[in-house]
């Protein structure tokens, strides 16, 4: 393993299992140069009745983990740098200039006039929202998710774009289009190629590895391989949410990372925000 960092994690603050101390104390055993926490932004939009908000940060709770993650920062000076960051949903009420990074995600998409977690959410859910909201047409779905993705980014501009193809996450039980299949990739890369305009970091996430959701991380390899053909720069994150599985299938994401033509990535820096390394 070479990148020894992860800009992807969460805590207890939002929905993570672990604490900040306990993620900070793992990376540290691990030998990591850096770690940023990404607690989940507090939502504008906000989900109602049986579908509520149980992931995201409560405002309550955004300046206690401010000043814990501050408080982590000094504790490892000069052993390990920490970031204070935050994943920002489309929908979403904390300001990126409050925080040393961000990461730009769609976790939920609109559905009779609420919000619904139609990307994350358990495959029911997903399926409720193809159904209702699509007509159950996968590749509508699948259009429009990525078409608020590619509005968001370019619009914004983050420092990173979170876990680019999220959808893939239940298409494994539900099957809404074939991932070989010319429909379905065309969508995705014409998206990821209008991404590519803001200039943001691709993360290669294996979060749903770890969470035994998928075998592979995201992107597919077919969106990675476009995205360096395209001039763009990666970075592994583990999207941890439990401090074992901090750095949870390294070894064969950057062995896919080289695959498809990667020499380098770029991770949270010891003594800049960013760096890059070799693979």
């Amino acid at each position: 393993m070479k990148t020894l960092s992860s800009a992807h994690v969460h805590t207890q603050f939002c929905d993570g299992k672990s604490t900040a101390a306990e993620m900070a104390a793992a990376a540290y055993e691990k030998g990591f140069v850096s770690l940023g926490f990404s607690s989940h932004a507090t939502m504008t939009y906000q989900l109602t009745g049986q579908y509520e908000d149980h992931y995201s940060m409560p405002l309550d709770k955004v300046p206690l983990y401010r000043e814990e993650i501050r408080r982590l920062q000094k504790e490892y000076e000069g052993r390990m740098t920490i970031y204070l960051g935050i994943e920002r949903d489309y929908y979403c009420a904390l300001d990126p200039k409050d925080y040393d990074f961000h990461l730009a995600a769609v976790h939920q998409m609109p559905l009779n006039d609420h919000c619904f977690p139609a990307v994350d959410g358990s495959p029911e859910e997903v399926k409720m929202y193809v159904d209702e909201g699509c007509g159950g047409d996968g590749l509508l779905y699948a259009k429009r998710y990525y078409g608020m993705l590619a509005e968001f980014v370019c619009r914004e501009k983050p420092p990173i774009i979170a876990h680019v193809d999220l959808i893939r996450k239940s298409n494994p039980h539900l099957h809404l289009w074939d991932e070989e299949g010319k429909a379905y990739q065309s969508i995705a890369l014409e998206a990821l190629t209008a991404m590519r305009e803001s200039d943001a970091i691709l993360e290669v996430n294996t979060g749903a590895i770890g969470r035994g959701t998928l075998t592979t991380p995201y992107p597919s390899p077919f969106l990675l391989k476009r995205w360096h053909e395209l001039g763009g720069e990666i970075m592994l994150n583990s999207d941890c949410h439990n401090a074992k599985m901090l750095d949870v299938a390294y070894d064969e994401s950057e062995e896919l990372m080289r695959s498809v033509g990667f020499d380098h990535a770029v991770r949270l820096g010891k003594n800049s925000l960013w760096e890059t390394y070799a693979l």
